[in-house]
């Protein structure tokens, strides 16, 4: 992608991107994560990170890496188990909790 990766922007020596940009780039990733949970075939993405989250030239945010996800409830069902995957520092606490 033509800006990189969110991780680039906020662990590299570079110019910070300006507020607006950063608004733009979180809000896109969001919303690509809510499209993923409530879209007409559930995914359960499992390695949300900055390195995941690419930019491009108008800094709209693309989900990256697709390796871990599994697809998600469908139907009457309301729960999918799975084992902890991803990267912890990451993962949502409830999420990491209950694989304990």
């Amino acid at each position: 992608m033509a800006r990189g990766s969110l991780e680039n922007h906020l662990f590299r020596r570079t110019l910070p991107l300006p507020w607006p940009c950063r608004m733009k780039v979180v809000l896109g990733a969001a919303k690509g994560l809510a499209f993923l949970h409530v879209g007409p075939k559930p995914v359960i993405y499992r390695d949300f990170k900055t390195s995941n989250i690419l930019i491009d030239a108008e800094y709209n945010s693309k989900l990256s890496d697709f390796g871990l996800a599994k697809a998600g409830p469908q139907g009457d069902k309301t729960h999918v188990s799975t084992r902890v995957l991803g990267t912890y520092g990451y993962a949502a606490p409830e999420y990491v909790m209950k694989a304990t």
